[in-house]
């Protein structure tokens, strides 16, 4: 395969065959931007693609919620249900599911000769919740590419999760900060194992909820934050708050000292929980394989050739050189 097929650029934008690009921006590319999820780190650069006309491929949960976060999308994109294929230029495309938020996508291409490109795009549980298909060349995000970040505790982590939320609903009210899309996995994880206590709102994570509730993630029971109906709920002080990440600081200093706090954080590998001053506790909650689910990704694929994408990866040097002492891969490429 011509190494010119496939072009990866310091953003962590991937272009194949010049036709298609994906979770980035290239001018030289085609018209056409695959958004595999809305994280920041994966819609890079999205407004210039906008702005030059791409047609943007995406879940009908990541296209949704794109206009949520203030990104326009045009009539012409692409809503494509997992395991539907099109063609853009001549480049076959599929959007496989994948176990990290709400709508995110695994990119799976067929060139015209047969040859398979998949991009792994976020993931966790390999083989469980995201399918495995196999590949002749692999994109891999190796988000923890050490072989230190490893976490024993992933497959009770979300039992823990419920079991500290049902714990401290018992004594107060409940804040969770975490990224977007986060949030909706983790009120859907709550509904499901029979929390059913209120959920309050800010707008954005309202109107991303209503907008997945639309697409058949129910949550039920959730309310925007300022409405006459929250400030009562509130008052009861019966409720889980869900919030950015970016805002737990700030809001826990200003909340009812009564009130506890849950902050999600993937960057946790030695306990599963910890508690911090202040009613206070962190949980070691991730979206994305440890370091153990990223080889068992990679071994499960079978390709004959690797790309660790640098600009989305911790430790792709380590990564890549495990990979190729290891799995028996002879050309692993960091780019």
């Amino acid at each position: 395969m011509s190494e010119r097929r496939i072009y990866i650029d310091s953003s962590g934008a991937i272009s194949i065959l010049d036709e298609v690009v994906i979770d980035g921006h290239r001018s030289v590319s085609s018209r056409a931007r695959v958004v595999t999820h809305i994280h920041s780190d994966h819609i890079v650069n999205l407004m210039p693609s906008i702005g030059s006309s791409y047609r943007l491929i995406g879940t009908h949960v990541t296209l949704s919620w794109l206009p949520v976060l203030g990104y326009p999308v045009m009539a012409s994109s692409i809503y494509l249900s997992y395991g539907t294929r099109i063609k853009v230029g001549s480049v076959r495309l599929e959007l496989v599911k994948s176990h990290h938020i709400p709508g995110t996508a695994q990119v799976l291409a067929e060139l015209e000769d047969g040859y398979r490109v998949l991009y792994s795009s976020d993931f966790k549980k390999p083989g469980e919740s995201t399918p495995l298909v196999e590949a002749d060349t692999l994109i891999i995000d190796a988000v923890y590419g050490r072989p230190s970040y490893v976490r024993r505790f992933d497959d009770v982590i979300e039992d823990l999760l419920v079991d500290l939320v049902r714990q401290l609903l018992s004594e107060s009210s409940v804040h969770i900060y975490g990224y977007y899309g986060k949030l909706n996995e983790v009120m859907e994880l709550l509904r499901s194992r029979g929390v059913d206590a209120p959920f309050i709102l800010p707008s954005k994570v309202y109107m991303m909820t209503k907008k997945a509730e639309n697409l058949g993630h129910r949550v039920e029971d959730y309310i925007l934050l300022g409405t006459r109906e929250a400030s009562e709920v509130m008052r009861n002080g019966w409720y889980v708050y869900l919030d950015h990440t970016t805002r737990a600081h700030s809001r826990a200093s200003r909340s009812a000292s009564s009130i506890s706090s849950i902050i999600l954080s993937g960057w946790e590998f030695e306990k599963p929980i910890k508690k911090l001053a202040n009613r206070t506790w962190h949980v070691a909650f991730s979206d994305h394989s440890d370091f153990r689910g990223l080889i068992q990704y990679v071994a499960s694929v079978k390709p004959r050739k690797v790309y660790v994408v640098r600009a989305r990866s911790n430790g792709a040097e380590e990564f890549a050189a495990y990979v190729s002492e290891n799995l028996g891969i002879k050309e692993v490429v960091v780019a």
